[in-house]
């Protein structure tokens, strides 16, 4: 049943093949025939009860959105990525962390095996070693062309002392793609002194984990309008 603890995804009806019924009365028949429809709609209630119930506290049921299953992809860079001034450079990634019906091979973006409009998430560790402030932009291409709207501007601190300037940059945007399409991070730098910088874990002066140069995620949002 759709609705116990076990069941990690919506179970979908399958209407019953009733018989035909006989030319004379018979108890039988008609007790199979209830009993069929019978199993039929409770199959269907206990469906969407899930899909559309609320939870009950002191009960193994969940929300409906618990038991639904969209595409997803979340990957990251675990090494530094440099620049040359003034150039598109394709971001590259080289761990996938989740993914669902989407395809990462970490040098063509993320590729959906659905179409739909998905949410493209990102978070970038810029590090800058020069005394002086610079920019640096990011932007996505689907297919290999410039996506509208999506481009950020940022600018990365300057160095302070022995430490470099560090930036967290963060953006999302919603995407239009059909079954197959792909998309890209590009980025680009005002000077060499910035760069994605990483962090492996450390245990000392406090044990804190691995710090990636890049995350990138990929959200199902919803199938694409008529």
């Amino acid at each position: 049943m759709a609705t116990s603890k076990n069941i990690t995804r919506l179970v979908t009806p399958v209407a019953p093949r009733l018989l035909g019924s006989p030319v004379e009365y018979d108890s039988r028949y008609f007790e199979q025939y209830s009993n069929a429809l019978r199993l039929y709609f409770n199959g269907v209630d206990s469906t969407f009860s899930a899909l559309l119930g609320s939870p009950k506290t002191g009960t193994p049921l969940h929300p409906g959105g618990s038991y639904l299953n969209f595409p997803y992809a979340a990957i990251q860079r675990t090494t530094d990525l440099t620049f040359t001034v003034d150039t598109a450079t394709l971001v590259t990634f080289d761990t996938v962390d989740f993914i669902n019906d989407c395809v990462s091979t970490g040098s063509n973006g993320i590729v959906v095996n659905n179409a739909g409009i998905y949410n493209y998430q990102y978070s970038v560790q810029w590090a800058n070693t020069d005394s002086q402030e610079y920019d640096a932009w990011i932007w996505l291409r689907l297919n290999g062309v410039d996506s509208p709207g999506t481009g950020s501007q940022f600018t990365i601190p300057s160095k302070h002392g022995s430490e470099n300037g560090h930036l967290i940059a963060a953006a999302n945007f919603y995407v239009q793609m059909n079954a197959g399409d792909y998309v890209d991070m590009f980025a680009a730098v005002s000077s060499a002194t910035v760069f994605m910088e990483h962090y492996v874990a450390q245990t000392t002066p406090f044990a804190m984990p691995s710090i990636p140069s890049v995350v990138a995620t990929l959200s199902f949002v919803s199938s694409i309008p008529a």
